[in-house]
């Protein structure tokens, strides 16, 4: 589109993801059988990468991207521009027929000021068919009473008892959820449905970029474990750690993860 903004771009392009992955699921159905499930996610993610990449060709023609089912353009380490995507975060959860899985597209500009240096991101949850970016700047609203964790179901935070036990002694307490995307993650806290999330096991740049920038943009705190901003765009696009929470609970969750 002529003269599209980029921010405008990734909007656009998670939005159109999103429902190539919402008609996929609608016209073929999840597989009864579990041992299919896998074969019918990755269908899946592959139409989400194939749209997108000719998307982005078309539209940014100079730009590199780094796409979770991808090769990994390594001449983006001297780039000026880089989009950092996942054309289907929480694969699992779209080929076990859940909804919490999203689409995810964040743009690395070496001269970004912003964290991480991403200059503009969307996220897209298909099935609730809603999208967060990074023009949306949301005020994180108090955090409740006792506050509400995300995990991811299948690798939980190694320092999961010491989080209880300190959200115990501080809050009286704490509630765990499992949610399965980051980005659907970030969007239950700016949704005020949940109030941090700790991932301590390891992932990806893709699996982040976009989600860090919408909390970000929505008055979220983002760190590592010790308290330090992400940098993303590196040589070794694994991501050891990350903590995304209401500000006023930052404080207690380095001391838990310290």
């Amino acid at each position: 589109m002529k003269d599209e903004s980029d921010l405008a771009l990734a909007r656009r392009l998670a939005i159109e993801a999103g429902k190539i992955l919402a008609e996929h699921r609608k016209n073929n159905p999840v597989p009864d059988d579990v041992t299919k499930r896998k074969e019918y996610g990755q269908v899946a993610d592959r139409l989400s990468h194939n749209f997108l990449m000719d998307s982005l060709a078309k539209a940014r023609p100079n730009d590199l991207v780094l796409s979770e089912e991808g090769t990994d353009p390594t001449a983006r380490l001297n780039s000026t521009r880089c989009w950092i995507i996942d054309p289907l975060d929480g694969t699992f959860y779209f080929a076990n027929n859940r909804n919490d899985f999203a689409v995810q597209i964040a743009l690395w500009e070496k001269d970004c000021p912003q964290s991480a240096n991403i200059s503009a991101a969307a996220v897209s949850m298909p099935i609730q068919d809603t999208i967060y970016d990074t023009s949306k700047v949301i005020t994180a609203s108090k955090s409740h009473e006792i506050p509400r964790l995300l995990v991811s179901g299948s690798r939980p935070p190694l320092e999961m008892p010491k989080l209880t036990a300190i959200f115990d002694e501080v809050f009286g307490g704490v509630e765990i959820k499992s949610v399965g995307s980051v980005g659907a993650k970030v969007v239950q806290i700016l949704e005020g449905n949940a109030d941090l999330y700790v991932h301590t096991t390891g992932f990806y740049e893709w699996d982040v970029a976009a989600p860090l920038a919408i909390a970000i943009a929505g008055g979220l705190a983002v760190c590592d474990v010790k308290g330090n901003p992400l940098v993303l765009n590196k040589e070794n696009v694994q991501v050891e750690n990350v903590i995304i929470c209401r500000p006023e609970l930052l404080k207690v969750v380095l001391q838990a993860v310290a």
